[in-house]
């Protein structure tokens, strides 16, 4: 039986908008990725996509539910997961050099 990369269960993401408003982005997300597979993520945009992807990179962290690469918690970015950004992008949590190297 191929090895479970990367499993989602109950993932939500919400976004605060105003004082007393949340924008909900991910609701309710499940879903396992298989060694071997190939998937796509497809969807409007605004849907999600990229919410989710940095989620799974462990760039942001959801409201709820849990992601695992390999087994262990994803909460934070993950040696073996990548992502490259459609627009330019620095990580706040690294040097300048760390950002380029």
């Amino acid at each position: 039986m191929p090895e479970t990369i990367i499993n989602i269960e109950n993932l939500s993401k919400s976004f605060k908008k105003a004082p007393s408003q949340h924008l909900l982005v991910l609701e309710d997300v499940n879903f396992k990725l298989q060694e071997g597979e190939i998937v796509a993520l497809l969807g409007k945009s605004g849907s999600g996509k990229s919410t989710l992807l940095r989620i799974i990179a462990g760039l942001i962290a959801p409201s709820s539910g849990t992601v695992t690469y390999r087994g262990k918690p994803v909460t934070r970015p993950v040696e073996g997961i990548a992502m490259v950004f459609q627009s330019f992008a620095l990580m706040p949590w690294l040097t300048v050099l760390e950002n380029v190297e």
